[in-house]
């Protein structure tokens, strides 16, 4: 029994029911006709729990709907509706006895099987024999609306609730499904919505909206109806039935609790998400590849230090004269430090400044190359700060190298370029007066315009230790610099005291500035590629929620709380965090390739790096998905089901 007890419902200003009473018939076809706006869809909303604002009672066999909480209402709406749709609201990529099985999958009471062979029965019973199995976008009208109604029928409810069930179907369709509904009427009651007069002919009862109250149609009643049980001729006469039936209305939790409570199984769970993750999988992993790629971008930018150091020791390696510094006496004339005594004194002081020693002037040098001589009348100390090389390398500690000045090696060789790897000799004249020789190793060419040469520390000394020199009248103070980091804060600190020195602080400036920059840039595009990544992804996540609503609302109205319905979706965003998650290691992992192609480094992953890729990837994925998801399960049943 339906009852409505002085029922109010307003929309805004608008007024629908006012102190409306009436109690539909059992087993009974009952017609709602109207045009639009004659409270057809509220009738149906109230009496499916999807509109709970209003004042009175809607008593379903005793049962206050409006007392129930949001659970207790899927509750009953498993136990006591099912539900038949114009547009059919068929779950697209499904099958038809997957559709009709999802009007049951909640009764925990039946076996998976027994579910299985009561769908297909019902298949067969309303003509679908063939269809069984077909996907629900190759059916006719005709046939969706009959998966529908098995749907409806196939957790046994006590109403049946139709909204337009023919508005999207022909005569010969109409008929044939107006033809099962009154079948089915014999044994429960059911409520069909409708402007279409074609359907009144099928009708046990014909009501319509009189003056904000429910009444049955008279004028029309009287063709199609012999006899009624509830002939009321008018208002009055309904509220005393109402009246005279509240003694025996039953406690409404206690008749809740008689049900079958709504149950979704883990198996069940898994399956519908992983059906549901199929059919909108080529858009879930788009979504999963632009997260993938801003986040292993985003890590590989993180990672990317390691080459940055790289780069950096490499280029000290190579250029280990960058730290060389050097406080001359004089510069092409010009006096650049008067007391140079005070100078070294100063230098040996600073902890982050090793390798102190005078330079001097030395005379009367000779290079001998393949029986060729080259005599020097003098040798200044060189600053290797104001030299750049055309070939080769600056020449390194312990290696006995030396790196000749282009002006040198034309002199000595008619094809510079293959002089470098070749053995020179260094001929000088030592304190006891005799011709000494060095045997050493061309590393590079420089471009000085001079007759000069550079030497290495070592090899600079040993000339030193075994020339006669003039101790007390040095040329310049040699210095290297220990971190390679400080060339230039050393070079500003010196400068500072007045100190006048050649380094190669602004090229290292320049490069350190140059790379940094260059780091920087990488990472702010990481950064917005990641964002990108994130808004692209939260749009195309909701494009899939948005087509998911009419979904939503199905599964509401065939009783699946939003615990439920939240189990579902989880499982489903665990196959996105997956995909996305793999796809981010793949996408590292050829980055992590193009970087050793490029720079010959591999970048910094650690174990830190791979939690933050999947940490990033929960928080993409799963997080996005909760928010979107949650937004979506609280849209109310029957606005969700007209999207």
């Amino acid at each position: 029994m339906i009852r409505f007890k002085n029922l109010n419902k307003n929309f805004g200003e608008s007024k629908i029911y006012i102190n409306a009473n009436y109690s539909f018939k059992n087993n009974a076809l009952t017609c709602f006709l109207g045009p639009s706006g004659s409270g057809k869809t509220t009738l149906l909303n109230l009496l499916a729990g999807f509109d709970r604002d209003y004042i009175g009672e809607i008593n379903i066999d005793g049962l206050n709907i409006n007392n129930l909480s949001s659970d207790d209402l899927c509750k009953y709406r498993f136990n006591n509706v099912g539900f038949i749709f114009q547009q059919y609201n068929l779950l697209k990529g499904y099958t038809s006895l997957e559709n009709v099985l999802m009007g049951i999958h909640l009764n925990s009471s039946i076996r998976e099987k027994e579910k299985e062979k009561r769908a297909v029965e019902l298949l067969i019973k309303l003509g679908l024999e063939d269809q069984i199995n077909q996907s629900i976008e190759t059916l006719s009208g005709g046939q969706k609306q009959r998966v529908s109604i098995a749907r409806a029928l196939i957790n046994n409810p006590k109403i049946i609730l139709a909204d337009e069930p023919t508005g999207a179907l022909d005569s010969e369709a109409t008929k044939s499904i107006m033809e099962i509904l009154k079948e089915i009427s014999k044994e429960r009651i059911v409520i069909v919505i409708t402007h279409d007069e074609e359907v009144a002919p099928y009708a046990d009862e014909i009501i319509e909206l009189d003056n904000f109250n429910i009444k049955v149609n008279s004028s029309l009643d009287k063709k199609i109806i012999s006899s009624s049980s509830y002939d009321y001729e008018n208002e009055e006469v309904a509220k005393d039935k109402v009246e005279e039936d509240d003694d025996n209305l039953k406690d409404s939790e206690n008749a809740i609790n008689k049900d079958n409570v709504p149950k979704l199984s883990k198996n069940t769970a898994l399956k519908l998400s992983l059906k549901n993750f199929k059919i909108h999988m080529v858009k879930f992993i788009i979504a999963a590849l632009i997260i993938a790629f801003g986040v292993s971008a985003f890590v590989a930018s993180m990672g990317s230090r390691n080459i940055t150091n790289n780069v950096i020791s490499e280029f000290k390696e190579k250029n280990l004269f960058y730290n060389k510094g050097q406080a001359p006496g004089y510069d092409n004339g010009k006096v650049v430090n008067e007391d140079l005594k005070s100078i070294f004194n100063k230098l040996n002081d600073m902890d982050s400044v090793e390798n102190v020693y005078y330079q001097y002037n030395i005379e009367n040098i000779k290079i001998t190359y393949n029986n060729r001589n080259l005599d020097m009348t003098i040798k200044t100390p060189t600053s290797t700060s104001k030299e750049t090389m055309a070939y080769g390398n600056m020449p390194r500690f312990g290696k006995f190298e030396i790196v000749l000045s282009s002006n040198v090696a034309n002199r000595i060789t008619d094809k510079i370029e293959n002089i470098i790897g070749e053995k020179i000799s260094l001929e000088y004249t030592n304190k006891t007066g005799e011709v000494e020789k060095i045997e050493l190793t061309v590393s590079g060419l420089s471009n000085s315009q001079y007759q000069d040469f550079i030497v290495s520390t070592d090899v600079e000394k040993h000339i030193y230790s075994r020339y006669n020199i003039d101790k007390e009248n040095p040329a310049a103070v040699s210095f290297d610099m220990k971190n390679f980091d400080d060339i230039v804060s050393i070079d500003k600190e010196l400068k500072g005291k007045n100190i006048g020195i050649f380094t190669k602080a602004t090229e290292i400036k320049a490069f350190q500035d140059s790379f940094t920059s260059l780091i920087k840039l990488y990472t702010v595009l990481s950064y917005l590629i990641l964002i990108v990544g994130i808004l692209i992804s939260i749009a195309m996540l909701y494009k899939i929620s948005i087509e998911r609503y009419t979904e939503i609302g199905l599964l509401c109205a065939l009783g699946y709380t939003m615990k439920n319905i939240k189990k579902i979706m989880f499982k489903e965003s665990l196959y996105f965090f997956a995909i996305s998650t793999a796809i981010s290691g793949i996408l590292i992992k050829l980055l992590d390739s193009v970087y050793i192609m490029q720079f010959g480094y591999k970048l910094d992953l650690n174990m830190l790096s791979y939690l933050i890729l999947i940490g990033l990837n929960i928080v993409l994925t799963i997080g996005i998905s909760y928010i979107i998801n949650i937004k979506l399960i609280k849209t109310e049943p029957a606005i969700a089901l007209r999207k």
